[in-house]
This record gives structure tokens, sequence and C-alpha cells, in this order.
């Protein structure tokens, strides 16, 4: 009995190492892909951001920051399959566009406490689109109740310009749900409230202050 319980241990375990890291940490029904931050992180859901990761001790608050080209989109999740030509067109656009728009975002919101710079930065940061929906103006007049939606979801990362060290880490959601507004215009206007709260709250007290992530 007592070998016979020794060897279903070890069977057990080797089942559990065999089972790749990142099946027990799928967030975002798949959207959110740890292997693009450098592994698994403790991601927290906070009021402005679905998932947040934030080293201990990293401030944005006297930084210099450089906002690099996104890399290409890269839709992930289940929805993947149902984007379009249309989706993949605005994704692109977004991916060309963003890097200035964060960079003004942050420029305005957070100046006198971070320095958005061309070169010389302290960190640097870049992003990606892995789902994106333009979603229909018609449905969202015709129908409502949250038909027509569009969204884009993305990942960012803040890293160490000089050891390539990840500081900081968010995947996130932005949906356009009426008439009132577009994928895009939703997405500027939540960046520059993301760069107003970061004005008031530091990235590492958003994370404290949230809740471990779940799917």
């Amino acid at each position: 009995m007592h070998r016979t319980r020794i060897c279903s241990i070890v069977v057990a375990l080797v089942f559990a190492a065999s089972i790749p890291a990142t099946a027990a940490k799928s967030l975002d029904d798949g959207k959110l892909d740890p292997a693009w931050f450098g592994g698994n992180r403790e991601f927290h859901s906070v009021d402005e951001i679905d998932y947040l990761w934030v080293k201990p001790g990293f401030a944005l608050a006297g930084k210099k920051l450089q906002f690099f080209s996104w890399e290409e989109p890269h839709f992930i999740g289940e929805d993947a399959e149902d984007r379009d030509t249309k989706d993949k067109r605005l994704a692109n656009d977004l991916t060309r566009d963003l890097p200035d728009i964060f960079s003004e975002a942050f420029h305005n919101g957070l100046s006198g406490s971070v320095t958005v710079v061309d070169s010389g930065a302290d960190v640097n940061v870049v992003g990606r689109i892995v789902d994106c929906s333009s979603g229909s103006a018609a449905a969202k007049f015709w129908v409502g109740m949250g038909a027509g939606s569009g969204s884009t979801t993305f990942d960012m990362k803040f890293v160490d310009a000089s050891s390539g060290e990840l500081l900081a880490a968010l995947h996130h959601r932005v949906v356009s749900g009426t008439t009132m507004s577009t994928t895009d215009s939703k997405l500027v206007k939540w960046i520059d409230e993301l760069a107003e709260e970061l004005a008031q709250k530091s990235l590492e007290k958003l994370y404290a202050s949230g809740r471990k992530a779940r799917d």
C-alpha cells in the first residue's frame, strides 16, 4: 500500500509538471498571453485597468519615458477568427498611431512628474493589439443593448531601458458600445483618463488597490 501510494504521488507530480504554465494562468479568454510579458505574473484587476502587474517599488514619478513603435497586431483568443478585413485595418491604423497618442497623453497628464523623451529614457514602453473590432454603427443605433459594440484589447509593458527588466505590465479592453463613440475615439479617451489617473495615484498604488485577476 505504501509503495502504491508513493507511485501515485509521483505520477501526479509528473502529470502536473507536464501541463504548460500558461494553461493554468489563462486570463481574458486566452487574450492575455503571459509569454509576451516574459512569463506568468500575478495580475490584479483594478477599476481603471483590467489586468495590471507592477514590480514592487517601481514608480513612474521622476522617470524619463520613451514610447516605441508598437508591434504588429497579433489577434489571439476565442474571437480571433471572427475578425474581418475592416477590423484588421483598424488595428493596423491604431498600432501606427498609439505610441504618439500615449506619448502626448502622458506628456500632458503627467507633466512635472514624468518626462517623455525621444532618446535617453530610463523606461521604454511598447505595446501590441491582440484583438480589435470596429463594431457596427447600425446595430448600435437600431438594436442597442450592447449590439454592434466595437472594442480594442491590447498589451503594454514598461521595461527598464538599461537591463530590459519588466517593470510594469497591463492588458486592457476598451469598448465602444454607443453611437456616441467609435472604437478609436473611445480608446483615445481612455488613454487620456489613464494619464490623469496616474497623476493622482501611482501604478504601484493602483496595483495594491486591486484584487488578483481571475478569468
